[in-house]
């Protein structure tokens, strides 16, 4: 049986703030920024949009209304949970308008959640309970205020959506070539809904470890020797931020070839990886969605990419765990994912100055613990009209009692 990734659809929200800004903003190196850590800009959430709608508006176009019958599992993967209880799930399910006999629920492993609710909806495909049925696997993810903090030029905002059925178009899964690793450590965390622990190092040292445990157990599982270059035509990497992405992929290669040279380590990354980081340039780090947007910018910039060949992708979650796994390309994934726009999509986010990336993330901070508060829905002044008016996008409209309300644009 074939399993994998049938349709996917990535969204950035509608904000951007160019990262030359923060830089000048805070007295921070810009050329540190763009040429260590690869980052051009970071996506933002306006005040009436939040994890919800971000998922449902990376869902909502690529779910059509067979999509709606065969759909049966839905797993909403997220680190920004809106309760304690009430699963993010329902909320989809609502507003996609899927029928009411689906098993849904949320997962929540820092990045790794979107990955671990990929491989529970191969293992339910698999096992073949519900012949034909489909999963859909929303990520979701916001950014809380970090403003004068290390490391604030990374977070960002985006869901992706897919849809997981043995009718793959873009990717096919190798059942059983997956390699994981854990180990319990605090390197970054959420305690509560307005502020994250972030510890740089030992995030660092966790990511690249866990790198190499997964891929120590992912080669277990290959059978007889394999030349790393000639195996995987590209490689794809959790990216909070490309220069880790350079770091992890040069431990792979001086894993694999003694005596390699730093030259040659650029020249592999250049060719095998480089192409995948676009959408982390242009947004910044959306979490567990960062992967799969990882995915996409890989299938649209890599001319070279045909259908057949192997990609080998390590996906990461603070705390920790981490896989890697591998998969092939399909012959409908380049036209599938050109089609998606995504240049339209990025191009058309507003720009935002540094005093109103400042002013949104202390709106969204003051009053995200509130029972009941209405979002400005003229922040920046005229954007909704102009981007979101008649759209059909939902928006987020505020919570009363801590019920949230929400509507359609």
């Amino acid at each position: 049986m074939k399993i994998g990734i049938e349709k996917i659809n990535f969204y950035a929200g509608s904000l951007v703030l160019d990262i030359e800004k923060l830089a000048k903003a805070r007295q921070r190196d810009i050329n540190y920024f763009k040429n260590e850590l690869l980052i051009d800009k970071k996506s933002q959430l306006v005040d009436y949009e939040d994890v919800i709608t971000l998922a449902v508006n990376a869902a909502k176009p690529i779910i059509s209304e067979q999509d709606k019958e065969d759909i049966e599992l839905v797993i909403f993967a997220t680190e920004s949970g809106l309760d304690y209880c009430k699963t993010n799930s329902t909320y989809v399910c609502k507003y996609l308008g899927l029928k009411s006999e689906v098993r849904n629920f949320e997962i929540k492993n820092a990045c790794y959640a979107a990955t671990c609710a990929v491989q529970m909806s191969i293992g339910w495909i698999a096992s073949n309970l519900a012949p034909g049925k489909k999963a859909l696997v929303v990520s979701s993810d916001i950014n809380y205020d970090h403003e004068g903090r290390s490391g604030e030029e990374v977070p960002a905002i985006g869901a992706v959506a897919m849809l997981i059925s043995s009718d793959p178009r873009i990717i096919e899964y190798e059942l059983g070539k997956n390699g994981y690793y854990t180990f319990e450590c605090t390197d970054y965390a959420r305690p509560t809904a307005t502020y994250d622990i972030i510890n740089p190092q030992e995030s660092l040292y966790a990511y690249l470890d866990c790198f190499e445990g997964a891929w120590a157990h992912y080669k277990s599982k290959i059978e007889g020797d394999f030349e790393l270059n000639d195996y995987f035509k590209r490689m794809i990497y959790h990216t909070p931020f490309g220069g880790l992405v350079k770091m992890a992929h040069g431990r792979l290669l001086k894993d694999v070839y003694e005596g390699i040279t730093k030259k040659e380590v650029r020249a592999n990354f250049d060719e095998k990886v480089a192409k995948s980081l676009k959408i982390s340039k242009a947004v910044g780090n959306t979490y567990s969605s960062a992967v799969y947007a990882g995915l996409i910018s890989l299938i649209l910039e890599d001319d070279e990419l045909k259908p057949g060949d192997r990609i080998g992708i390590y996906s990461y979650g603070s705390g920790s765990c981490a896989e890697f796994y591998s998969a092939i390309v399909l012959p409908e994934a380049k036209e599938y994912i050109k089609g998606m726009d995504l240049d339209g999509h990025l191009d058309a986010r507003y720009e935002l100055s540094i005093e109103e990336f400042d002013e949104l993330s202390k709106k969204r901070s003051s009053h995200a613990d509130s029972s009941t508060y209405a979002t400005d829905m003229n922040y920046p002044e005229g954007w909704y009209e102009k981007y979101y008016l008649g759209k059909g996008l939902l928006i987020y409209k505020g919570s009363k009692d801590f019920i949230r309300e929400y509507g359609w644009s």
